[in-house]
């Protein structure tokens, strides 16, 4: 069985949508990705393998990785208190992840944001590793 590189793991996580799904083979080590877009245009493509294939592991839900509490986390721990504050005002309401992202480059945190939220997807790399009883290396 293959280690999960907790890296190449989150980097494809991080690609999660509300139609796209990750699969990880833990017997070649191999990420695919399943979306309405493979299954209807992609000739090659056979979604059947997921289902029939031997080693293919289901990666969380969209709905199970919750970027915006990531968003709210980064917001509310970032030490400079009026750039926490021009975060956590971007994160009300509608368009929020619009305005964050606004407000990212604004209060030049965005690279900040983007090593914080990669340390995120870690960890959710490393929950669900252990949820399947998947070893990971860093």
């Amino acid at each position: 069985m293959k280690k999960v590189s907790l890296k190449e793991a989150a980097e494809e996580f991080d690609m999660i949508d509300r139609d796209t799904r990750v699969f990880y083979n833990k017997i070649t080590g191999e990420f695919d990705y399943l979306n309405d877009f493979r299954i209807h245009d992609d000739d090659d493509f056979d979604a059947d393998k997921f289902d029939f294939e031997e080693g293919w592991v289901f990666s969380p839900m969209y709905d199970e990785i919750d970027e915006y509490r990531m968003m709210v986390d980064f917001a509310e721990a970032t030490p400079n208190k009026r750039k926490s504050d021009i975060l956590c005002i971007a994160l009300e309401g509608k368009g929020a992840f619009r305005r964050f992202k606004d407000a990212l480059e604004r209060t030049g945190l965005t690279e900040a944001w983007y090593a914080w939220k990669h340390l995120a997807y870690v960890e959710i790399v490393k929950e669900w590793c252990e949820y399947n009883g998947l070893e990971y290396v860093e």
